[in-house]
């Protein structure tokens, strides 16, 4: 009995110092992870962006801003410096993605801007046109600023917009529209000159009156011809 206890003992024992070895290593593991990603990540910044579609303000930022193929957007920014030292801002840029699945269509084209030296609590407002040269649908714009702070480039996400590309009203005067119309006015004009053509052969002809010789036996000598 002692001895079938001793070796339980020794078994928990051994169970203990295992899972206490394995916890450990998974210790050691989330921390090498936690340095690793702490290793790749971004450099954090603390700026606030905001901006307007210059013509597209919408109270609602979960509506859509309709905009047409080739259309230009015009992003007028209003940046503020939390930082606790000078930054300076020099360039823009950014992807456009769909929605909502996220894919990645088309980037924005980098673009230099001031530079412009942003002071403590400061703010700087500036603009950016992006030319939406996109298929109908809907899609997500997410631009990125481009920074300076000390020696080190950072790369701030502003808040992304939602827009759709909508086919653009026919006008009255749009080729397409006008060949429409005249192909529409042909048909009619066919089908109505044919129509009186056929009701003009099924027109009975007029037969040409008989001239009767009238009796004039009754007549005085003086009517007479």
């Amino acid at each position: 009995m002692r001895f079938s206890m001793l070796i339980g003992f020794n078994l928990l024992t051994a169970l203990s110092s295992f899972c206490a070895a394995i916890s450990a290593n998974n210790s050691d593991n989330v921390e090498h992870e936690q340095e690793v990603a702490e290793a790749v990540a971004p450099p954090s910044i603390n700026i606030e962006v905001k901006y307007d579609v210059v013509g597209k303000e919408s109270e609602n930022h979960d509506s859509f801003l309709e905009f047409y193929a080739e259309d230009t957007a015009t992003l007028a920014y209003n940046v503020t410096n939390w930082e606790d030292t000078n930054i300076t801002i020099f360039g823009v840029n950014g992807t456009i993605v769909t929605y909502p699945h996220g894919y990645p269509v088309a980037d924005i084209t980098g673009a230099s801007i001031g530079p412009y030296e942003m002071e403590v609590n400061g703010t700087s407002k500036f603009g950016q046109d992006v030319t939406l040269n996109l298929p109908e649908g809907q899609y997500f714009l997410i631009p990125f600023l481009l920074a300076s702070r000390f020696d080190e480039i950072v790369r701030i996400a502003a808040p992304p917009t939602l827009f759709e590309i909508v086919s653009p009203p026919i006008s009255f005067f749009n080729p397409q529209f006008l060949s429409v119309q005249v192909i529409f006015l042909a048909i009619i004009g066919g089908v109505s000159y044919y129509y009186m053509k056929s009701k003009t052969n099924q027109r009975p002809s007029k037969k040409s009156a008989t001239v009767k010789k009238v009796d004039e036996s009754w007549l005085p000598e003086t009517y007479k011809k």
